[in-house]
């Protein structure tokens, strides 16, 4: 990879020299001694024949756009290039990989490049001869992205929890949730849940379904009943179906009561595919709420007893001038639990404000968000899409008030909706490197806590010499099939800090819009903002 490196290095440096003084030609000298040398070794698996020479005094290149290409396995990519002049294009591709030229003048046109499956990363060699004589080649790496899609069908699960209005669910509203990016939704069991699967079915997205009360009434009351299976006979039959709700931050003394519940239901729906949801407490719970002493104790009393199939829990960290500080202890012992058997855990994110929460920001979505990623959530929970309080409590959608504080029945999206739509984008870009990851260690830096371990050089990959922030922020190790990466979150929404990553190879930094950057050994500097997130793929 380091001799590839160099000859780009160098043929930039020749094209841009040809045009210097005197002096500056002998540096060119210089370099065309050392890229006649380096021609004589061959690349691993690409002939000596695919790297050309660039006379010094015939400035002449492809130009491509900075893009680090990706290509899903068994997928192909459009790769656009333009030359200063006529020629001829060739391209070599190896490993399994096919490059087809598209030319569409004599110096424009594009690489189709297709991806065997599976696949590992590439470097594609093109050439371009004019009738002059005049050559020139560049070495293009491709990655392999894992398959991801646009935000209508998106790899990261995000839940728009207390959904639509039972009047309003048509197609207009579940266009909108689609442009936010919410894939997910809660669908209550009122008159019209039937068309609200329906739709999720037509829109692609998943539903999971309410089938009593926040706290149990309607089995406290009623017991399993034929009211509840007739609605599960017919909500299993909706490809749309992700499961069923049946109780909110349950105390231990409910453990009785949710494992009748829930047996219930899995006798009249044992898929698999549809789990029975029931969401716990965070630490911050009082012990009375809680039923035990210890939070850890709660959440493994609860999947053990419960034999839950998902974790859930809630918890809106993010107060006006503060973080909660047991936030990280809710997120380790969901997370301990959920590794110790095998399944997934789901998160919240709080974008309203309630009580005294901080007003819904991009930073403010930015540090729940990509924290609960960063620990291994699969799914994330935005409460509240619909307003519950009135306008004061600024979710996603709201009523029109007239100018006497009067709903007046019209249903409009807020600023939080613009928000959410911007994460959600962003998040979706990346979620390749999130859905479906296993995520092998957590970190902090610059602060110390009785639930987190500190980053030490020991939990760095070999590819990375040390690193360092100016202030707090978690790391996280991920796997997804086959590549790994590191992934670092500002702890503070409110605060940019400086991450410094000193490298001995080459590692691909993936931004926001899901693209590579390639960076070289030695030290890369970042501003990270607040809340944001930086991600590198070093294998």
């Amino acid at each position: 990879m380091k001799r590839t490196i160099n000859i780009l290095m160098i043929f930039a440096a020749l094209s841009i020299a040809a045009s210097c003084n005197k002096e500056d030609k002998l540096k060119v000298e210089q370099l065309q001694q050392e890229l006649d040398q380096l021609q004589k070794e061959n690349l691993p698996g690409v002939p000596a024949s695919s790297v050309v020479d660039v006379p010094a005094d015939q400035p002449f290149f492809f130009t491509f756009d900075k893009t680090k290409y990706g290509a899903d396995a068994g997928s192909t990519v459009s790769i656009p290039y333009t030359l200063q002049e006529a020629a001829t294009v060739t391209v070599s591709a190896k490993d399994g990989w096919s490059a087809v030229l598209k030319v569409s003048s004599p110096t424009e046109g594009t690489i189709e490049v297709t991806a065997p499956d599976p696949a590992s990363p590439v470097e594609l060699v093109a050439t371009a001869v004019t009738e002059s004589g005049s050559q020139a080649a560049v070495i293009l790496p491709i990655m392999v992205r894992d398959p991801y899609s646009d935000a209508t069908r998106t790899d990261v699960p995000a839940m728009a929890y207390y959904c639509l209005y039972s009047g309003i669910a048509n197609d207009y509203h579940f266009q909108k949730l689609v442009e936010c990016g919410m894939n997910m939704i809660t669908i209550e069991e009122v008159d019209n849940w039937e068309e609200q699967l329906r739709l999720a079915d037509k829109y692609g997205i998943k539903g999971v379904l309410f089938v009593n009360g926040s706290a149990g009434e309607y089995y406290q009351t009623h017991g399993t009943s034929t009211r509840l299976a007739e609605t599960i006979a017919k909500a299993k039959t909706y490809p749309s179906l992700a499961g069923y709700q049946i109780f909110d931050e349950p105390s231990t003394d409910n453990i009785g009561q949710i494992r009748y519940e829930k047996d219930a239901i899995e006798a009249l729906d044992p898929d698999p595919n549809h789990p029975v949801y029931v969401n716990l407490h965070p630490s911050s719970a009082s012990k009375g709420s809680l039923g035990v002493e210890d939070y850890f104790e709660y959440v493994e009393t609860f999947v053990t007893e419960c034999n839950l199939k998902l974790i859930t829990f809630d918890q809106y960290p993010v107060f006006q001038g503060y973080i909660d500080p047991s936030w990280p202890r809710s997120l380790a012992a969901v997370r301990e639990s959920a590794l110790r058997h095998n399944i997934p855990f789901w998160a919240f994110t709080c974008c309203c404000r309630e009580w005294n929460r901080e007003d819904p920001s991009l930073e403010n979505i930015r540090l729940q968000c990509n924290t609960n990623l960063a620990y291994g959530a699969q799914v994330n929970q935005f409460f509240v899409y619909r307003s519950t309080s009135g306008t004061d409590f600024a979710p996603l959608q709201t009523w029109e008030y007239d100018e006497h504080g009067n709903k007046v029945g019209v249903v409009k999206y807020t600023a939080a909706f613009d928000i959410c739509k911007a994460y959600c984008t962003e998040m979706h870009n990346r979620g390749y490197v999130f859905a479906g990851s296993d995520v092998k260690a957590v970190r902090k830096t610059q602060v110390m806590d009785a639930w987190n371990e500190s980053l030490s050089v020991n939990d760095l990959p070999p590819q990375i010499n040390s690193f360092f922030t100016s202030r707090e922020a978690v790391v996280s190790l991920v796997e997804n099939k086959g590549n790994e990466y590191l992934v670092v979150v500002n702890s503070l929404w409110n605060w940019t800090q400086q991450v410094a990553i000193d490298l001995n190879d080459v590692v691909y930094m993936i931004d926001h819009d899901g693209n590579f950057t390639e960076l070289q050994p030695g030290i890369s500097r970042f501003d990270l903002e607040g809340g944001d997130m930086l991600v590198f793929k070093y294998r």
